[in-house]
């Protein structure tokens, strides 16, 4: 069905237009007018009747991304707000903004910085929560952060991150970080940092991943802590990982996982729309576009493709804010990590895709370390959070994913973005919705009995967590004899630059 006809003004949350100008003077009125005309055009030829819906989404991602280039704010003689910067300043503005372009040509492969450069230093801006490595492979480091009560609970708490990002998502800032928020809630934190992966680690793939990063850190997690019970967290792609490590232990009869935290992590890739998975064959042909030198795949073009996902904020804001008006954006913690990047080798990315594809988890066809695996075989307590405004993973197949698992699932849908979800410490204005009893098995219907709960999620995670944790115990030092704390947090790989460049944004 064509999408109806777009009415000739911006939608309210469009910032593009918000310059009076668009409204007030004739001539860039007529050009919104006709922009919108245009756009609106292009967007019901794309709606080609029994059309699959893979392609449908193809032609409609690819004339998104077409309108939104040709969008008269991109050209800086139609764009009022860089006029009058530039009138205002005496041109001083324009040449600003050529020296922004030349600096983003030289030193940001032509893309618009996102946030000054240098604005942040790892350890004390970011992943500043105090801490140290416990153990260091081939593949990953592990840290352990001090503890914050003088009694800890006695499960321990594992945080797997994605494999395209760096692990301190997880650790923000200070105030905005879930492992300071979990430290000074009476829990023992771990979290995995993976090394950016360079020519000699380029032919690792799931299997090693899995062995030498997964399972390998819970046994030095049990190890210090001396338990065989450890919540299991995964974020992103990291759910992933996370999934799979927890139905490989409930394949051995293993019950060592004591729950299992899903963050923006979809494991079921049934599209709610066709009832299909999307198929690896076009997820494969990625692999090829992405990929680097060594047989890398690159973080710098995954970035690029997330960025043309939501191109309006992500590329021509800071486009026609740095090089038209000749203004960077202010510095933002959520940006400087999302554009610290690492790479992928090329027989995850391949496996990952693969298993996404054609939905491999939910229909029982991964073996890992001996053992099939299935999703239905997680029999653990879950807790889901899903994010409402989500370009990368949206929150119906988060949904589907929760209402796939073997054990009992909660699942909380946060009023955010993809990464902006993840972080939600307490304050006033922190809401998400959850619904009581099961999960019906269409997501809408789950919509429509969902209350609004007045809190952050990190409180009703730490409080779900804790009543799932056992007995208070003495707090834990960092390591022990066979894993000695060594340098202190965030530690040596999240520095390294083996297969990307990194972020501008942050100080080496």
């Amino acid at each position: 069905m064509p999408p109806p006809p777009r009415s000739l003004g911006p939608e309210p949350e469009d910032g593009r237009f918000a310059d009076q100008a668009w409204r007030s003077n004739c001539l860039h009125r007529a050009l919104l007018r006709t922009y919108l005309a245009s756009d609106a055009l292009v967007r019901r030829a794309v709606a080609v009747p029994r059309l699959s819906v893979p392609r449908r989404r193809q032609l409609e991602f690819a004339a998104r991304t077409l309108t939104d280039a040709l969008a008269p704010t991109n050209f800086p003689p139609a764009n009022p707000t860089a006029v009058r910067a530039a009138v205002a300043s005496h041109g001083a503005s324009l040449v600003r903004g050529a020296r922004n372009f030349l600096d983003d040509l030289a030193h940001n492969g032509g893309r618009p910085a996102k946030l000054p450069s240098g604005s942040f230093r790892l350890g004390e801006d970011l992943a500043a929560t105090p801490g140290r490595v416990v153990h260091r492979n081939n593949l990953m480091e592990v840290l352990q952060y001090e503890p914050q009560t003088r009694q800890v609970y006695t499960a321990p708490l594992l945080l797997l991150p994605a494999w395209v990002n760096k692990y301190y998502i997880y650790d923000l800032a200070p105030g905005r970080s879930l492992v300071e928020h979990a430290t000074r809630q009476g829990f023992t934190v771990f979290a995995v940092s993976l090394r950016d992966p360079g020519p000699d680690q380029a032919a690792h793939g799931l299997e090693d991943y899995f062995a030498d990063v997964a399972a390998r850190s819970l046994d030095v997690v049990e190890d210090i802590c001396g338990t065989r019970s450890t919540h299991v967290v995964g974020v992103c792609a990291g759910g992933l990982l996370a999934g799979l490590l927890t139905a490989w232990l409930a394949a051995g009869g293993e019950q060592r996982a004591a729950t299992l935290s899903l963050l923006m992590a979809g494991l079921d890739y049934t599209d709610p729309e066709t009832g299909r998975p999307p198929g690896s064959a076009e997820l494969l042909r990625l692999t090829g576009l992405l990929t680097g030198g060594g047989g890398l795949v690159s973080g710098r073009r995954i970035g690029l493709v997330f960025d043309l996902l939501r191109a309006n904020e992500t590329l021509w804001k800071p486009l026609t804010r740095g090089w038209f008006q000749g203004d960077r954006p202010a510095p933002f913690d959520i940006v400087a990590w999302s554009e610290d990047g690492i790479a992928v080798t090329r027989p995850l990315f391949q496996e990952s895709m693969r298993l996404m594809g054609d939905n491999l988890f939910a229909r029982g066809g991964v073996s890992l370390g001996g053992r099939p695996l299935r999703l239905a075989d997680i029999n653990v307590d879950t807790f889901v959070v899903a994010s409402a405004r989500d370009h990368i993973v949206p929150w119906e197949s988060v949904y589907l994913g929760a209402r796939s698992l073997g054990g009992r699932a909660t699942f909380h849908l946060v009023p955010s973005g993809h990464v902006g979800a993840v972080i939600n410490p307490p304050r006033p204005e922190a809401t998400y919705l959850r619904r009581g009893g099961g999960l019906p098995e269409d997501p809408a219907r789950w919509l429509e009995g969902a209350d609004v709960r007045p809190e952050s999620w990190w409180t009703a995670w730490t409080r779900w967590l804790a009543r799932r944790s056992g007995p208070r115990t003495a707090a834990r030092g960092c390591g022990n004899g066979r894993h000695p704390a060594r340098e202190p947090a965030p530690g040596l790989y999240v520095h390294g630059r083996a297969g990307s460049t990194g972020s501008r944004g942050i100080l080496p």
